[in-house]
């Protein structure tokens, strides 16, 4: 591809988690199946080691690193401001993508017209319950089977958007805010956002405990702190006082979603302990957020 041709796709990743964890997926990004026209691009603020492997094993790969800590929505930001493709999609650095996803992410933009278009998510850690709880927590809705149409949900870490709907969220986009409030722009504005349970990405992380339930606090007081910004003082009290009713409905959910899905339904079960006290952690950060703010939570999110 020559500096004068638009790439097709653009493949945006914040790079949070070291070498290890981003040189598996860019194997995966690199290995598709195709002739669909990408760029890469990592934005990155975990240091030499990462930015020396990139060098040395993906040298087509466009690579910045950040000195300083940068939070997700940031270094996303970043990338998808930067890229020049027709269709620019957003993925995490501890994801692996199937042969077929670009294939399947052109394919849902083509065939049904859309403004942006997700797909699934899938476990990859499948080797202790307590990597079954977290994909649990944060992945649960996305797994298949999941509805194929028009929808105004799809994950942060499957996501493909056409070029000119940046624009429509660059605000929101350079403010540094979470997926899910860009997906709620899209909506406001009329923006077709389509579901392909096709389009899969591999979820492959394994956390620890502590680290796991420190993730859910924080990524809870963020996400309230990013709420208070749009929320009314009447909405805030509301969520402050039934933040901490939170955790019996989230387990309730999270166990009835998998026994639908007809899917890992053990898991489910043996994950009930685990999922009760990430419950619980996410409902104190929300709480805390709701009531003092972010703080600096946003960027100790991985």
């Amino acid at each position: 591809m020559t500096d004068q041709q638009q790439p097709k796709v653009s493949i945006v990743i914040a790079s949070v988690n070291g070498p290890v964890c981003l040189r598996e997926c860019l194997e995966s990004l690199t290995n598709q199946d195709g002739n669909i026209s990408a760029e890469i691009i990592v934005a990155d603020c975990c240091g030499d080691a990462t930015a020396r492997m990139v060098a040395e094993q993906f040298p087509g790969v466009d690579f910045t690193q950040f000195q300083e800590r940068r939070t997700i929505p940031e270094l996303r930001a970043f990338g998808m401001l930067r890229s020049k493709g027709e269709i620019v999609a957003i993925t995490e650095d501890h994801c692996i993508a199937p042969r077929d996803w670009f294939q399947q992410m052109v394919k849902a933009h083509e065939t049904h017209d859309c403004d942006a278009a997700g797909g699934a998510i899938e476990n990859a850690a499948i080797h202790r319950i307590i990597d079954w709880a977290v994909f649990f927590c944060e992945y649960l809705r996305y797994m298949n089977p999941i509805p194929e149409g028009y929808t105004h949900d799809i994950p942060g870490n499957n996501a493909s958007y056409k070029r000119p709907v940046l624009e429509v969220m660059r605000d929101l986009l350079e403010g540094g805010y979470w997926e899910g409030f860009l997906h709620a722009r899209l909506v406001e504005k009329q923006k077709k956002i389509y579901c392909s349970p096709a389009m899969v990405i591999l979820h492959k992380k394994s956390f620890g405990f502590g680290e796991f339930l420190s993730q859910r606090y924080h990524y809870g007081k963020s996400y309230a702190g990013m709420r208070n910004e749009i929320s009314t003082p009447a909405k805030r009290l509301f969520y402050i006082v039934f933040s901490p009713l939170l955790p019996p409905v989230l387990v309730y959910r999270m166990v009835k979603l998998t026994m639908l899905k007809k899917r890992f339904r053990k898991e489910a079960i043996l994950s009930i302990p685990y999922l009760l006290t990430f419950s619980l952690f996410w409902a104190a950060g929300e709480f805390m957020g709701y009531v003092f703010g972010p703080g600096d939570s946003l960027a100790k999110v991985e």
